[in-house]
């Protein structure tokens, strides 16, 4: 198909509202294209997952992988285009999920038809998963139910080969006080102060470093005291949010120690909230920790050089020459990963777009998304003629 055809495609995932739990019209224009490009099963999951597969007898199974939700658009005033117009203006797409990552799903999508009419032998799956931005449901439970042997996923890479990311860990840190009037602070205990203190100390701690990932990090986002509300009283408690960035072996138990020693009195707690997540339909319900690990693929193994010379390869035609580097935020790949599967990176666009009311794509980079989707699907895949 054209490459307007493209554009076509990933202007209306755009036009086509998914905010995390609520992705069924976005899913119901991917499930079309599944169907009018002629693949042999589309169909939703349990979770919500729009999934289209491409059987072509024996051998590997390969997903494209991308999410269909999106962050909240925000103020529409704010944007130089509107938010879900999905227009096309000086050679840019617009709009919210054009970077993050409607439009790698619409290439995928054309990609894995181009490969099937190439010839490949094996299963290409493209499935557009739901709530990646809230915990990663969708994902979760396709790392369970559906065995591949590679994943690409197409989070933002700017066409580069992305080979991993930092874990997340989101910390709640419970600081006890005593309320009191506060014109007579004396009488209580401020839970403030205990939050400065504890903060002076996390500026200061050192964390666990090297590798590619570089380093883990610790950053407060977030303070809320109570009683809620009181601005004449001294807070009794207070519950600060941490967003902490793993690297490998800074596990979650190591974690929670080192910022319970950081503490200047008994009864602080630390603790790791619990998402509660439940499907658009209402038929799924997990409850999982509020974490993401880590993920660092093989960097010299026969999937990755496989997927360095499909690149190459296909992006050295246009004089594109892909890095290699890993994510600075965190993805799907650790779920996705989780029968054994190895995951790699590569998607359109620039990841410092995402979730900003400037979020828009080139559409040349669309194309070469494609092609590059199309060589790594081959590069997997082995064409039915030898």
């Amino acid at each position: 198909m054209s490459s307007d055809a493209l554009v076509t495609l990933a202007a209306d995932l755009i036009r086509a509202p998914s905010p995390s739990g609520h992705e069924s019209p976005a899913a119901a224009v991917l499930l079309e294209a599944f169907r009018e490009l002629g693949f042999d099963e589309a169909r939703l999951d349990e979770a919500g997952n729009a999934l289209g597969v491409l059987r072509r007898g024996d051998g590997p199974v390969v997903m494209f992988n991308g999410h269909l939700d999106t962050v909240p658009v925000g103020d529409p005033a704010l944007w130089p285009q509107p938010p879900l117009s999905g227009a096309v203006v000086d050679g840019r797409l617009w709009g919210r999920g054009a970077v993050d990552m409607k439009s790698a799903l619409a290439c995928m999508t054309l990609a894995a038809a181009d490969a099937a009419a190439d010839g490949f032998r094996g299963t290409l799956v493209v499935a557009g998963v739901v709530q990646e931005e809230v915990g990663g449901l969708g994902a979760r439970v396709l790392g369970e139910r559906l065995p591949v042997d590679v994943v690409v996923l197409g989070e933002p890479s700017g066409l580069d080969l992305m080979l991993g990311h930092r874990g997340r860990i989101e910390l709640e840190v419970r600081f006890p006080g005593r309320i009191a009037h506060a014109a007579k602070a004396e009488l209580g205990d401020n839970a403030l102060y205990h939050v400065m203190r504890f903060l002076q100390g996390l500026e200061r701690v050192a964390l666990p470093s090297g590798g590619p990932l570089v380093g883990s990090s610790a950053t407060p986002t977030g303070l809320v005291t109570y009683p809620e509300g009181g601005a004449n009283v001294v807070p009794g408690s207070a519950v600060l949010t941490v967003d902490y960035r793993t690297i490998p072996g800074d596990d979650e138990a190591a974690v929670l120690r080192r910022l319970a020693d950081l503490a200047d009195e008994a009864g602080v707690e630390v603790s790791i909230p619990t998402e509660r997540a439940i499907s658009e339909d209402g038929t799924l319900q997990r409850s999982f920790p509020r974490t993401v690990g880590p993920y660092l693929a093989p960097g010299e193994s026969p999937r990755i050089d496989a997927a360095r010379g499909a690149l190459r390869e296909a992006l050295g035609r246009a004089g594109r020459t892909p890095a290699e580097r890993t994510w600075w935020f965190a993805t799907d790949a650790p779920h996705l990963a989780r029968s054994g599967a190895v995951v790699v990176g590569f998607g359109p666009g620039d990841a410092e777009l995402a979730h900003t009311t400037d979020e828009s794509v080139e559409v040349a980079e669309l194309e070469l998304a494609r092609q590059g989707y199309r060589a790594l699907a081959h590069a997997y895949l082995r064409e039915a003629v030898d």
